[in-house]
């Protein structure tokens, strides 16, 4: 297509199946800061309790779309732990705590409840300018 992007999604994660989203794929990814609230609304993300321990707000889990729709996954069953939310939101929103391929299934998974790049990442600041209007 001459440069252009098949799909806007092209940028930040290629056209995969969702087994391929544990690849080492990380050179094709832009590492955006990710807006957790809108994932955990539209449902890409989930906060979930896997062993029950509901008295440690802690012990949470960090589960995707991709995760909840592979035929083997136990991850279903997990309960979602509203508790936790809060001390999940500040955790995720810091840079560096996902490993590349928990990324890319975050990604799969907005892109398949059809979200747009612009939903899922997080605006970015404006690049301070010098008095000529180039990089300081």
């Amino acid at each position: 297509m001459d440069g252009l992007l098949a799909s806007p999604w092209d940028q930040y994660l290629p056209p995969n199946t969702p087994s391929s989203a544990y690849s080492d794929l990380a050179q094709t990814i832009q590492y955006q800061p990710l807006n957790v609230q809108r994932l955990l609304d539209a449902g890409a993300i989930r906060i979930t309790d896997p062993a029950g321990k509901a008295d440690n707000p802690d012990g949470w889990s960090l589960v995707t779309r991709y995760n909840d729709v592979l035929p083997s996954s136990v991850t279903p069953k997990w309960a979602n732990r509203p508790s936790s939310y809060e001390q999940a939101l500040s955790v995720l929103n810091q840079p560096g705590p996902l490993y590349d391929g928990k990324y890319r299934q975050i990604l799969w998974s907005a892109r398949e409840l059809g979200l747009r790049p612009e939903d899922v990442f997080m605006p970015q600041a404006p690049q301070p300018t010098g008095l000529l209007g180039g990089p300081r």
